[in-house]
């Protein structure tokens, strides 16, 4: 049992870093987005999508592994997810703050405390459910505090919401479906599903999609290939190594590393109420953290 238990515990803390890695990764990608002032949502969303596709598809191919309907078939509910709540967030931050967006979008483990012990048999305790609502109270705290500053933008926040169901979908499926497919199968097959999907939406749409300057393309490239690719790859090999509810109360670091960049780099308005908030995001969130490895180890079965 002792062997048992340290080998849960090597796993979780390997899982646990590589989603903090990823998530680390999308707190920068909400700033590159709202950078991208020259491309709209659902065009940034478009060509990030099929960069990401492309390039998850060469990796694949590269390693000998080939493309099946099975593949695709298993992928389409994550694709579909995902793809929404790529274009539903890049349209979000252009209306609202990254920090509003981030926030909301963090509230994803208050969906997924619902579900994770019904679909995936995980343990969810009282105190993870206590801890987790005072990480969603700083979450609150962020939100109404932006509602000062001018780029605040209901509309924004609505979108945003949108996109939350739409994360949460997407990180449901792909716990579901890692049940299935390894990390690269998975992330190739829901890559390449987002992007056509997103495609047809966008060449439906009629409007130009074009790339108007390099500048425009390198924050493609970023969001494509590293947030995107290497984030998705890494959050999703999580999967298999760490329970769905830790690798989604990580997701709460996502909304601190944007609120900090997005003051750095965009000159976004951080007012007091955003700081506490925060404050209480990572606190609880440390917290949690602390303590799963410990709760996973008492329900993991002799062998």
């Amino acid at each position: 049992m002792a062997t048992s238990a340290r080998r849960a515990d090597e796993r979780t803390a390997a899982g646990t870093a590589a989603a903090v890695v990823a998530v680390t990764l999308w707190g920068a990608a909400s700033v590159m987005a709202k950078s991208a002032d020259r491309l709209d949502g659902l065009t940034l969303g478009f060509h990030r999508l099929w960069v990401g596709a492309a390039a998850m598809t060469v990796i694949f191919l590269l390693s000998g592994r080939r493309l099946t309907l099975r593949l695709f078939w298993e992928s389409v509910p994550g694709g579909l997810a995902f793809g929404a709540d790529i274009v539903l967030f890049f349209t979000a931050v252009k209306h609202t703050t990254v920090a509003n967006a981030t926030m909301i979008s963090a509230l994803q483990p208050a969906l997924v405390l619902f579900v994770a012990g019904r679909m995936f048999g995980e343990r969810v305790t009282g105190r993870d459910v206590a801890w987790t609502a005072l990480a969603l109270l700083g979450v609150g705290i962020v939100v109404f505090g932006s509602a000062s500053t001018p780029a605040w933008s209901p509309f924004g926040d609505l979108l945003a919401v949108a996109s939350l169901l739409a994360w949460t979908a997407y990180f449901l499926t792909g716990k579901r479906a890692r049940e299935h497919l390894d990390a690269l199968d998975f992330v190739t097959g829901m890559s390449i599903v987002a992007a056509v999907v997103v495609a047809l939406v966008a060449v439906g749409s009629g409007r130009d999609l074009g790339v108007p300057d390099g500048g425009s393309w390198a924050i493609i490239l970023g969001l494509g290939l590293g947030t995107g690719g290497f984030g998705h790859f890494l959050i999703n090999w999580a999967h298999a190594e760490a329970p769905i509810v830790l690798t989604s109360l990580l997701t709460l670091l996502i909304p601190v590393v944007a609120m900090a960049g997005a003051a750095l780099f965009l000159g976004e308005e951080i007012v007091a109420a955003q700081v506490v908030g925060a404050a209480v995001v990572l606190g609880a969130l440390a917290v949690v953290v602390a303590r799963r490895p410990e709760a996973v180890a008492e329900v993991e079965p002799e062998l």
